[in-house]
């Protein structure tokens, strides 16, 4: 049983329970900013290569050009960086709870989040909450892609217990996830999950390397994925239909034949969990492999803090945890984009960067880069985010302290601004889910 299978739940309990949440993270202004000129001055501002003092002047919800009409703000000595972004989770994945989630991700100073695998049947009703000028903007995939069999029929499965009427996992087929028998099935799924929104396609590869032994074996009903020799077609028309492809991958084999096959983006390192016999040999990545993913342009989402959640000896954790840091260490090496997403659904992406930050893989200025980076690298590559200069969107964030020394400083936030206009943020509670015991929680 996965993480989320205890974790997840409590959303369910939360949205059946029908909570009244309060106090929503409001806008002073509509979308695309107020019309007037605004100087900000005082500050220090995030670029690449570190803080740099100046002023920046915005209208209309981007950065613009200095102009002598304007508006003065002064931010008295803060530093200043663009707004960071959750590249994994899937606790945006209805509305009962969308607006909740939503503020406490803005009080984090995260207002991108994308969502690689979420139920047709109650995603709208939560995007129809988002994407506003006072709420995150998220993009969400719709159902994944997967075998007969395969995660997550199960989890889904579990997770109906908590809704009222607990159903088998393969009732949520069409809408949850979309199995992929033979290659008939590749277009018809793409199509329906095209016009059920989707943003961009999740798919599935779960020991690929062990697919014909796992496929009809009951001890393995939910920990498989799509058939290797379909998975290349798979990718190919879904780039033939615009559409980029993510992966949910679990050893270094899956993570080869992702990026052979010409995915787009890998949703965590390998091996966050080992399979019982296995050994680091299973998930350790070669500077082949981190070169041919440097190559191909993918990105790799690092979900490092979802083994936190799980139940395992320390002994274990620390096997674990010594693959994934040697793995981000040849990915780093070899120049492939990292995003930051931590897959934990109580969480959110701080989570992940303070685990990286305890793993000491990156320095903080590496860090704050990352998950600054994180909007344009994995969410919202076609905007004009993660930067402080002319023409890009006015969403940032106004810190106390220099996050790049100290990555705890990204905490201390003075004043977030968002479509050129200023957030009035909630307090930041213990979990996203209220009610909840924190802790982490893998959902998929």
């Amino acid at each position: 049983m996965r993480g989320a299978m205890k974790t997840a739940m409590w959303a369910a309990l939360a949205a059946a329970a029908g909570l009244a949440l309060t106090g929503p993270a409001t806008a002073q202004g509509k979308g695309g900013g107020p019309a007037e000129t605004i100087r900000f001055t005082g500050a220090q501002w995030w670029t690449p290569q570190g803080f740099v003092s100046g002023d920046r002047y915005v209208r209309g919800g981007v950065f613009v050009a200095p102009t002598r009409a304007a508006r003065v703000v002064d931010l008295n000595g803060a530093f200043v960086t663009p707004a960071f972004g959750e590249a994994h989770n899937h606790n945006l994945d209805g509305p009962d709870l969308a607006r909740h989630v939503s503020d406490q991700y803005l009080a984090n100073g995260i207002f991108y989040v994308k969502n690689p695998n979420s139920r047709a049947a109650t995603t709208p009703a939560a995007r129809a909450l988002l994407n506003r000028p006072d709420t995150v903007d998220a993009r969400f995939s719709m159902g994944g892609l997967t075998a007969e069999g395969g995660h997550p029929i199960r989890l889904y499965g579990f997770l109906s217990r908590f809704s009222g009427k607990e159903q088998p996992g393969e009732a949520f087929e069409g809408d949850a996830f979309h199995v992929i028998r033979t290659a008939a099935d590749i277009e018809p799924a793409l199509g329906k999950l095209q016009a059920q929104g989707a943003e961009f396609i999740k798919t599935y590869l779960l020991h690929s390397e062990a697919y014909e032994a796992r496929k009809a074996d009951k001890a393995h009903y939910g920990m498989r994925g799509l058939d290797p020799k379909l998975y290349p077609a798979i990718v190919a028309a879904a780039h033939r239909r615009g559409m980029k492809v993510s992966v949910h991958i679990e050893t270094a084999a899956d993570f080869r034949l992702a990026v052979a096959s010409g995915v787009d983006e890998i949703n965590h390192l390998p091996g966050y969990m080992w399979a019982t016999g296995d050994t680091a040999a299973t998930y350790a990545l070669t500077p082949a492999d981190a070169h041919a993913a440097a190559r191909a342009g993918t990105v790799v989402v690092t979900t490092t803090v979802i083994t936190n959640g799980i139940n395992l000896p320390r002994a274990r954790k620390a096997q674990i945890k010594a693959v994934q840091t040697a793995n981000l260490r040849l990915l780093q090496a070899a120049g492939v984009k990292l995003a930051i997403g931590s897959d934990n659904y109580m969480q959110t992406s701080r989570s992940e960067i303070e685990n990286l930050s305890s793993m000491k893989v990156f320095d903080d200025a590496t860090l704050l880069r990352l998950w600054v980076e994180t909007p344009k690298v994995s969410i919202f590559p076609g905007r004009k985010v993660s930067c402080l200069d002319r023409g890009c969107e006015a969403d940032f964030l106004v810190l106390s302290a220099d996050p790049s020394q100290d990555i705890a400083a990204t905490k201390a936030i003075r004043a977030a601004w968002k479509d050129g206009a200023p957030l009035t943020l909630v307090p930041l509670q213990p979990t996203v889910i209220p009610g909840a015991p924190g802790g982490g929680g893998h959902a998929h």
